[in-house]
């Protein structure tokens, strides 16, 4: 299947450099710092972590993997703590599959996971719409390989190329899965739709990049936070940075303090900081992800977000 991800949008061609921007320009609309715990240690490789905490909690792209590639290392080093007993998760900011296709996907790469040890911001979704039932008509950002069926009883329009404004317009309010087949023309038409009658848009990706290969796409969240200053909505985000995503893994993993969890990830501003926030230990991934070819140092001091450990790749 053709990748069809925006990696250009209105002249903007995402780089390390500008999506480093991008979230500095957003802290507002982000979870809050703990106080700076000082200089982060780098390291080789994950493995002289392995027996300084009781669990591990992965990022998936920039981590793991990379679009459909995997990171050279990756399968066996999970597979290296689960050998060892350490419980494992992934909290992913994956949203266009289900539950079951994602799984089946990392299962796929050599990843030997079960659902209950993935947690994707289309579950987060999916288990705040079960909890919460949405009324109307929701148009839904997604291709139609989504499987949006697993949202639930929900009443839907597919938000795609080719809508009408008229359809848009009959929508009670919008969930963003994917930014797959996003352009300006149909910004355009969510923004003024917008504009016209303000109503909730739900963002189950919050991210605003996404390593794919050797370039980085842009993803749900740019697009959200652009909708935001656009038409004055307040999109509601789940996955990271935000505190559900990591109440669900502390709860996974319930009976582990939270600094006794190391949380593993490739962005300061989604999986540094959430995981700071909520008491967590952090290791920042730098040779994949958002921040590749990056001055970590610099990063670090401009954005006052201190992962306790670095290192390459795990």
């Amino acid at each position: 299947m053709t990748d069809s991800h925006p990696t250009t949008f209105d002249g903007v061609t995402p780089t390390p450099a500008w999506a480093f921007d991008q979230y500095q320009r957003l802290r507002d609309q982000l979870p809050a710092t703990s106080a700076s715990r000082g200089t982060p240690r780098w390291i080789a490789s994950l493995e002289p972590l392995a027996g300084e905490f009781d669990a591990f909690v992965f990022d998936a792209f920039g981590v793991l993997n990379t679009g459909m590639a995997v990171i050279p290392g990756a399968v066996e080093r999970l597979a290296s703590l689960q050998v060892s007993g350490k419980p494992i998760l992934v909290l992913s900011n994956a949203a266009t599959a289900s539950q079951q296709v994602l799984t089946a996907k990392y299962r796929a790469m050599g990843f030997e996971l079960t659902e209950d040890r993935i947690i994707s911001s289309r579950w987060l979704l999916e288990d705040s719409l079960a909890r919460e039932p949405r009324h109307g008509v929701w148009g839904v950002i997604a291709p139609a390989h989504s499987d949006s069926h697993s949202l639930g009883p929900l009443t839907q329009q597919p938000v795609r190329p080719g809508v009408t404004d008229q359809a848009l317009d009959a929508c009670d309010g919008f969930i963003f899965l994917s930014s797959e087949h996003w352009d300006e023309s149909l910004h355009t038409q969510v923004s003024n739709s917008l504009k016209r009658r303000q109503r909730p848009l739900e963002v189950a990706n919050p991210d605003l990049v996404a390593p794919r290969g050797d370039c980085l796409t842009l993803e749900p969240g740019f697009f959200a936070h652009r909708l935001r200053e656009e038409t004055g909505i307040n999109p509601r985000f789940f996955g990271k940075p935000y505190g559900p995503a990591f109440d669900a893994a502390l709860e996974r993993l319930a009976g582990i303090p939270a600094h006794r969890i190391l949380m593993v990830g490739d962005t300061l501003h989604t999986d540094i900081l959430g995981a700071r926030a909520k008491g967590m230990a952090s290791l920042l991934v730098t040779d994949h992800g958002s921040l590749a070819g990056m001055d970590l140092d610099a990063c670090i001091r401009a954005s006052g977000i201190t992962p306790d450990f670095v290192t390459g790749s795990i």
